[in-house]
Order: C-alpha cells, then structure tokens, then sequence
C-alpha cells in the first residue's frame, strides 16, 4: 500500500512535460489529500532569513504527511540570502497576500471545459480566469493585483505570477486522470531559475465531483 502511494505522489509531483494532449481537461472540483500535502497553514514564499528578522522562531520540515514544507530559519541580512537577490517591502507584501490566496486552496473548483481558459474557483475569493494562450492578465488579491500568465507546458497547466524585476512565483497543474488526481506545484524564480531559499510548495488534490 504504501509504495503504491509512494509511486501515485511521484507521478504527480515530479512528472516531466510530455507532448501536449488536447483532452487534458482540469474541470472538477478538487479537495486537497492532507495526507500527501504540505501543511497550508504554513505556506509562505517569503525567503526564510527575510521573515527570521521578523520572528527569531524557526521550523524545519519536509514534504510528506502532515509535515510541511518551509526549510530552517536563521538570522542574516532583511530580505537578501547567498545565492539570492534582494526582496523589497513591496514584494514582500505582495508575497504575504499571495501566501494569504494559496491557504484557501483546501477545496477549489475548476472550469476548463473549452481550454481557452483555465478558472480557478475557491470559497472564499470567488473565481480567477487565467487565458491558456500567454495572455498577461491581472489577477486580484485582497487588496492589489499581480500580473500573470498562463501557458500549457507539454500537458501541464503553467501561471506565472510578476512578483517583481526578477522574482516570479510560479503555479504547475499536473493532471493525473487514471487517479483522479491532480497536482499543484508552486515555486519562487529568480530570473528563470527556482530560488533555493524558498522550497517549493507541493499540494495534491482528489476529484470529489
């Protein structure tokens, strides 16, 4: 049981872009398998020594079970980490909004039926609509928007959100329909590539209907 589970978490969480498939459909709603999942409560895309000169605390963890995700803090300088650039108050804040958005993503629906958009639909903040063809497009947060721009790659879903200059925060659908289920990757960029001082959030959901 357990290494059939094991194989179900590494289909969804490191499957490769393959040849498009134009019957991947996203429609659905989804409710988020806690077991497999990060901890949401603890979802944050702030770099780890920008929040350490803020709160001294700490937490460690890694993806499985009910374990979360987050890496360990540690004191430096506000906002930069060796191998990363700089984050400004206003990314930050923008970050904390973002982080705010993701932690109502416990259940969502999905409206995906023509594939020219991709509507993501919580309880909460209503609906977001995302063009598939590379469209930039506002999408709105408790109290300012972030550009984004949504893109299949291969036969996966890909939102990028403008976090600023060269920081981008950015969403993977990954669809694994003989399960019933779907995967969500997020990651922080830095000029294309994944900041190592922000880990990666990695949910997994069910089709409930």
């Amino acid at each position: 049981m357990k290494a059939a589970l094991a194989l179900v978490v590494a289909t969804l969480l490191f499957a490769h872009a393959a040849p498009a498939q134009a019957q991947t459909d996203f429609s659905g709603r989804w409710t988020l398998d806690k077991e497999i999942s990060a901890d949401l409560t603890k979802a944050t895309f702030v770099p780890a020594r920008a929040q350490a000169t803020r709160s001294p605390g700490g937490f460690s963890g890694g993806f499985g079970g009910r374990g979360g995700f987050g890496g360990r803090r540690s004191g430096g300088t506000d906002g930069r980490i060796a191998g990363g650039g700089t984050i400004m108050p206003d990314e930050r804040a923008l970050l904390a909004e973002i982080a705010d958005y993701v932690r109502t993503l416990t259940a969502i629906a999905i409206e995906h039926t023509d594939h020219s958009t991709f509507t993501v639909t919580n309880a909460k903040d209503g609906a977001h609509l995302f063009p598939t063809d590379g469209t930039k497009t506002p999408m709105a947060l408790a109290t300012r928007s972030v550009d984004s721009v949504t893109k299949w790659d291969g036969p996966h879903l890909v939102t990028v959100l403008t976090i600023g200059p060269a920081e981008d925060l950015v969403f993977t659908y990954i669809l694994v329909p003989a399960t019933k289920q779907m995967a969500l990757r997020i990651r922080m960029d830095e000029s294309g590539r994944p900041r190592a001082d922000v880990p990666e959030l990695r949910l997994v959901y069910r089709l409930t209907h």
